[in-house]
Order: structure tokens, then sequence, then C-alpha cells
């Protein structure tokens, strides 16, 4: 971040410049005097420090992009991979469908009256369905339920 601190500076200096440059015509202020030669090298340094402030803040924009896309990526393939464990544990407790669309849905947070509008049933199918998944896994409530699916998802990460 501090690198691009250099090309914003020559950016503001430049952009000052042909403000006060505007400003002073605009009003009619006065300024010190100095010579044309000297102030159309100024207006040319001016110039260019803007075209290598604006260069220099693209070239190192380009890198966070790229590594912004890269932690994206990442992150799907790791949605991904939940999506896929979350699957293969409720093939092991044997869930039906239904169960695993509603076990999947407690596990992002829905309460059973959202699940229920959701999957557009009563919500004492919903009930029974979570029952049914806590005996079938051997868990007792939604809170065991959660934590079991993150802990065996990060068993194989090291602290």
């Amino acid at each position: 971040m501090w690198a691009l601190v250099p090309p914003l500076a020559i950016q503001v200096a430049g952009a000052s410049f042909f403000t006060f440059r505007t400003l002073a015509d605009l009003f009619a202020w006065s300024s010190v005097r100095i010579p044309w030669e000297y102030f159309e090298i100024m207006e040319v340094l001016a110039s260019l420090g803007m075209v290598f402030g604006v260069l220099a803040t693209v070239m190192l924009l380009i890198p966070n992009l790229r590594r912004i896309n890269g932690v994206e990526e990442r992150l799907e393939a790791a949605s991904g991979q939940f999506q896929t464990h979350v699957e293969g544990l409720f093939s092991t407790w044997n869930l039906s469908e239904s169960e695993r669309e509603v076990g999947l849905l407690v596990v992002k947070g829905f309460s059973n009256a959202e699940i229920a509008i959701y999957r557009n049933t009563s919500e004492s199918t919903t009930k029974s369905q979570v029952s049914s998944i806590f005996r079938k896994s051997g868990l007792s409530n939604r809170q065991q339920l959660v934590s079991f699916v993150v802990e065996d998802m990060l068993d194989g990460v090291r602290v």
C-alpha cells in the first residue's frame, strides 16, 4: 500500500499545479512572475508527473487485482469442498433427500419456520425432519450439528 504514496503524491502535485494555474487565470490573480520558459518546463513536468503517476498506480494495482481474483477462486473452491464434505456426512448418516436439504439449511443457520417457508412445507414437517437428522447423526441439537460439521471439516488443519 505504501508503494502507492509516491505516484499519488506526484499526481496531487501535478493536479495542484494545474488547479492553481486555472484559478489564477480565472480570478486574475497575479502570481510570482517567472520566465515563461520555466513556466513551460513546470507545466511539462507536471503533465509527465501525472502520466507517470497514473501508470505507476495501474502497475501497482494489477498485482493486487490478480491477488484478489486468486483469493476469490480459492474461496469458491473451498465453498465447493464444504458442500461436498457436508453431503458426505449426510450420506454417512443415511439421510433422505429431504433431510439432506433441511440439514444443509440448518447448518446455514435457518430456523424451522424459515426452512418450512423456503421448502413450502409445514413447520411440524420440518421439526420432524430435524429430529430425524439428530437421531441418525447421534447429535442432540443445532449447535452440535454445526460444530460437528465445522470441526470435522477442519480436522486436518494444523494450528
